[in-house]
């Protein structure tokens, strides 16, 4: 480990400042705020991806565009230029991205709807429409009209990439580039009432051949690039009225279902979604009936830990505005982003079990800003399922700015079964962001349970610091025996642990042109339990070198110390004994570039294992083009220990077809040796309009021995009513 800090030492030592930090001064007058006027027409905008139109002869173009990969500050190595335009209805966008390679530089791999923008040619407006640095708006599109959409929130720190708008993109690629008409309409946005508008804005285009990205105004690493502090300004809108921001969205659902042992089922049903604005800032969402047969089935997962398994939320009305109702670091900036220690609200609680799907009678949601306040209240109404009682759900987040881009925040979550059975938690959070790369983090909890007395308290404080170059973290975590947040997910209680961390990430510029940036690193884990008596003790230190394309390789070797006071069932039939373990594993990876046709990733860990050994593989195989993605993964674990040896196998094959950016078909066949089944989810994706979709899914669950378990057939469609 100490190997590991020493050539961090030599890399910093080894090139300049301005190289090692990745920074260059630039143009004079990079960092003064960049402004953009858009000017009002009488004729709408036919969006077909052509800028034939004389309105954008109108508008003032803005070409001014500086790097933020790979050579912070310096000019664009491409000319961009970005048009605006507005009536009373949209706001209009007119790009010209330009390429001195011609259409023969364009990579685009991905049309499907949310792609991954790091993989293609494309470009994304960001509008911070309250202009209070805080909140914006990022629609992206790639250079075959593809679209990805999501809210921003804590000035770049959170991010809801569920979140679905209505607004159009047409592309075209030509001899010299390629070129975009968008229009966005008002109504999917939220904005003051005040006659004369001024909006935070920015623009980021990627040129994915070289693995460049530029701005308009400049936002350096490590900010997340819809940092919102850091756009530039738009004026010029005046007149504009937000719309009623009343949409409802009914659903008709036609399912097929068979199980095993069981004769066919046929149990068709509706509801509806009704989504209202209250005033300029606040949504209301109210559900009838939920529903969720769309949703694509979770990877699954081989469990060789003692604790949960985390499992993300897929379910379109959790997701919708899921940053506002996120608390703790959970999202916060630094090297320990990935907090799974504890969530208070965790939403798969609600309407899933261990036997399947619970069903949801309906309920409602609010959420948005109020001045300088954010609201998230939520309730749910539970339908009885088999030996659980109707229960409600309900949740109130409320969190306050403070300072120029911290928050005070509480939450209070409540799960009501009976009048005399229930589980709360409440509690409260401040996240204090100081000097742009210091931020201080806490959090204090408690449950209430009927007939669990005391020690049911939890708390955290961190402490992080990322700048361009070096990234710091320490924090303490405490979960007392009984704390009990049946709404949440909390792996392990009664510990106390201390956590730090150490990245720094030197960049060689032109004494290695291969490669972009080196990342060494050392994260330390010291967990105990209540009484100062040592359970778990982890030391990883890794060595990541990033290429220029972005392809990846990295070496890691991780220290652990386990103390197991009762056994671990490994297995059905095995078990490791009680008793103080120290272990050790290392571990080689490497990714290719992402944006090549054929690529994939490549994985093997060794080591010991409690009082065994485990050896790890996998790999992944990758062929994609724009309307194709083709993916074969494998793993497999194998371990040698006194109880026995085992392997352990998972096999995924991911098949996406897209016929164009609105119609997909996504097929998903898993096989896990945990579980001996082999798992199929087939859908069928066609958006006929914004928000509004054609379902068709197919799930199977088969025994490995070929016995179908499960089969279901679900017709599914959507209408949305925009007012």
């Amino acid at each position: 480990m100490f190997r590991v800090i020493q050539l961090s030492l030599l890399l910093l030592t080894a090139w300049p400042t301005s190289a090692v930090l990745g920074l260059q001064l630039g143009p004079s007058g990079a960092d003064q705020e960049k402004v953009i006027t858009a000017s009002r027409i009488e004729n709408s905008i036919v969006v077909d991806g052509i800028l034939d139109e004389p309105e954008w002869n109108l508008a003032q173009p803005v070409m001014d565009f500086i790097q933020r990969d790979p050579r912070t500050g310096e000019p664009a190595t491409e000319r961009t230029e970005v048009r605006l335009l507005y009536d009373d209805q949209n706001l209009y966008l007119g790009v010209y991205c330009f390429d001195s390679a011609g259409s023969k530089g364009i990579v685009v791999n991905d049309i499907r709807r949310d792609f991954d923008p790091r993989d293609s040619d494309g470009f994304v407006i960001i509008l911070d429409t309250f202009d209070d640095d805080r909140n914006g708006f990022m629609f992206n599109f790639n250079a075959l009209g593809a679209k990805f959409d999501m809210q921003a929130g804590d000035n770049g720190r959170k991010r809801n990439s569920d979140w679905d708008g209505i607004w159009y993109v047409k592309t075209q690629i030509t001899e010299s580039g390629w070129q975009a008409e968008v229009a966005i309409p008002f109504k999917t946005l939220r904005f003051s009432n005040q006659d004369q508008q001024i909006w935070g804005v920015n623009f980021q285009r990627r040129i994915r051949r070289t693995n460049e990205s530029a701005q308009w105004s400049l936002v350096p690493r490590p900010y997340a690039p819809d940092r919102v502090s850091r756009a530039g300004r738009l004026e010029g809108l005046s007149g504009l009225r937000p719309g009623r921001n009343l949409y409802v969205k009914p659903y008709l659902t036609a399912p097929l279902i068979r199980r095993q042992g069981d004769d066919v089922d046929f149990v068709p049903d509706a509801g509806f979604d009704l989504k209202y604005g209250l005033g300029s800032q606040l949504t209301l969402d109210l559900t009838v009936n939920t529903e969720f047969s769309q949703v694509e089935a979770d990877q699954q997962q081989i469990n060789l830990t003692r604790f949960s398994l985390f499992f993300p939320e897929k379910r379109e009305f959790f997701l919708e505005n899921a940053t506002i109702f996120e608390f703790g670091p959970g999202s916060r900036a630094g090297t320990l982003t990935n907090f799974r220690d504890l969530i208070p609200f965790f939403s798969r609680k609600i309407g899933l079990s261990g036997n399947g799907l619970v069903p949801i009678l309906g309920g409602g949601r609010l959420s948005g800003r109020a001045g300088k306040y954010t609201l998230g209240l939520l309730s749910l109404q539970v339908d009885e399922f088999e030996d659980i009682p109707a229960t409600n759900f309900s949740m109130v987040r409320v969190s306050r700015d403070i300072f120029g881009s911290s928050v005070l925040g509480g939450i209070f979550i409540n799960k009501q079964l009976t009048h005399q059975d229930f589980n709360r938690t409440y509690g409260a959070d401040a996240n204090f962001t100081f000097f742009d790369f210091l931020n201080l983090s806490s959090f204090l909890l408690k449950t209430e349970t009927p007939k669990i007395p005391g020690q049911d308290a939890a708390g955290r404080f961190g402490i992080n610091w990322t700048d361009p170059l070096l990234s710091l973290e320490a924090s303490y975590l405490s979960i007392q025996k009984n704390f009990n947040p049946e709404v949440g997910f909390v792996p392990r209680t009664e510990i106390r642990k201390a956590a730090g961390s150490f990245a720094v990430r030197p960049r060689p510029g032109d004494r290695i042109p291969s490669i972009r940036e080196f990342e060494p690193s050392l994260n330390v884990e010291y967990i105990t339990d209540q009484k100062n008596i040592l359970t778990t003790r982890t030391v990883e230190g890794r060595f990541l070198v990033q290429f220029q394309k972005g392809a990846v390789i990295w070496f890691e070797g991780k220290s652990n110390f386990e103390r197991l006071t009762e056994p671990f069932q490994i297995r059905k039939d095995q078990v490791i004994p009680v008793g103080d373990y120290s272990f050790n594993q290392y571990t080689l990876s490497m990714s290719t570039d992402r944006s090549r046709t054929f690529g994939g990733s490549f994985k093997t860990a060794a080591g010991s294992f409690f009082d065994g050994d485990k050896n790890s593989y996998s790999l992944t195989g990758r062929f994609q083009r724009p309307q194709l993605l083709a993916e074969v993964s494998w793993s497999r674990d194998h371990l040698n220990l006194p109880s026995g040896n085992f392997d352990t196998d998972l096999v995924a094959t991911r098949l996406n077809y897209s016929f164009n950016p609105r119609m997909f078909l996504n097929a998903l066949i898993q096989y896990s040796s945990d579980l001996q089944e082999i798992a199929t989810n087939i859908r069928f994706n066609f958006i006929y309009k914004p928000l509004s979709d054609v379902f068709w899914v197919y799930n199977e669950r088969r025994a490995s021995t070929g016995e179908v378990k499960e089969r279901a057939l679900i017709f599914k469609v959507t209408y949305v009513f925009d007012f």
